[in-house]
């Protein structure tokens, strides 16, 4: 059994994922919201406090890159961590991993990586360990690095390659600053764009011509395949399509590539998800998490393409019941919409998916 908790991150990722049972529970978290959000650090001592004297350990905890929605949280949790948390690795390429060592840089990226560095210092974690204290990052070719965790967990990583953090590390100053920028404010001065018209005409925006993402943070996405049994779920940060798109077709498994679940890329955008992505795969549930916040994910054009080209009747399974996810209750409204189903949180916090090996995920 596989769980992966959605944790309600306002417009990030919090992603908890657990497997085995009892003592044998293993824990992987995946980034921790925006900052000012608190929400991984609040999980973390719930769960503690719903079984006190325990302890908690995280077996891996991935920050997959630095936009605040994903790194934010984790810095939190780090700066004030419980005790009787212990955390095994952690997977984050920080900008010593860009460039040589005497060009770090600041803010919360490098904040991130002083913490690291206390907590490898005093023996506590290690970080990047996987890839020998180097970067996470798919080379230009041969096998994909594929890291076996415990009790048969495998994690085959996807993005970024090389190109993506030289490119990163090229544009570093103008990225802090528009990350510090995002963070101060609540939400963006410029929506123009953004809000769809509603209904949508689903199979127009399916074929739009599409666009690739092409900021440089997004593009150094930590994204992986986890396979667990028979069990086998993409976590794509916000990685992009072109990226993933190339590393699958380096799997040696039958194509498409089946998967029990998608956590869509970017918070549903349109600029992160292709229908030639969708293609490469054989998939029936696909993981949204945001709530429409600050950038009013996830995109109708994004879900129209899920629609369309990401197989029969499909499921979407969203951590947030808001404004640009709400809407997405039914085809009813939509017009030409293939049938597609949806499933909501009914708690404030986010929602938790079983996977059990059945044809359908368990909403718990």
């Amino acid at each position: 059994m596989l769980r992966v908790e959605m944790i309600a991150a306002r417009q990030g990722d919090c992603l908890w994922i657990s497997y085995g049972s009892g003592e044998a529970e293993h824990h992987l978290i995946v980034d921790g919201g925006p900052e000012k959000a608190k929400v991984l650090r609040a999980a973390v001592e719930h769960k503690m406090q719903a079984d006190p004297g325990r302890g908690l350990h995280i077996d891996l905890l991935v920050a997959t890159h630095i936009d605040d929605d994903h790194i934010g949280g984790v810095l939190d949790l780090l700066e004030h961590i419980p005790d009787g948390l212990t955390i095994g690795e952690v997977w984050f390429n920080g900008f010593r991993h860009l460039v040589p060592l005497d060009k770090l840089g600041e803010e919360q990226a490098e904040r991130l990586s002083e913490l690291l560095d206390g907590f490898v210092a005093r023996g506590a974690l290690k970080w990047n360990a996987s890839f020998g204290g180097k970067a996470a990052v798919v080379g230009e070719g041969g096998k994909l690095p594929r890291l076996c965790r415990k009790d048969g967990l495998v994690l085959t990583l996807l993005s970024p390659d090389q190109g993506q953090l030289v490119k990163l590390a090229e544009a570093w100053k103008e990225v802090v600053k528009e990350a510090e920028g995002a963070q101060a404010k609540d939400e963006p001065e410029d929506r123009l764009g953004r809000n769809d018209a509603w209904p949508p005409d689903i199979p127009a925006l399916a074929i739009r011509r599409f666009y690739e993402d092409k900021k440089e943070a997004n593009g150094s996405s930590i994204a992986f395949l986890l396979e667990y049994g028979e069990i086998r779920i993409l976590f794509a940060a916000d990685s992009f399509p072109g990226r993933i798109l190339k590393s699958l077709g380096r799997l040696t498994c039958p194509k498409p590539v089946k998967l029990d679940a998608y956590k869509l890329s970017h918070h549903g955008s349109k600029k992160n998800n292709s229908s030639d992505l969708l293609r490469s795969v054989s998939c029936s549930t696909y993981l949204i998490s945001t709530d429409g916040s600050y950038s009013c994910h996830p995109d109708a054009e994004a879900l129209a393409r899920v629609l369309v080209d990401g197989g029969p009747n499909p499921l979407l399974i969203f951590n947030a019941r808001a404004k640009f996810t709400n809407r997405w209750n039914g085809p009813k409204e939509l017009k030409e919409s293939p049938p597609f189903r949806t499933r909501y949180p009914d708690d404030p916090t986010g929602i938790s998916i079983r996977f059990d090996g059945a044809r359908s995920p368990t909403i718990e």
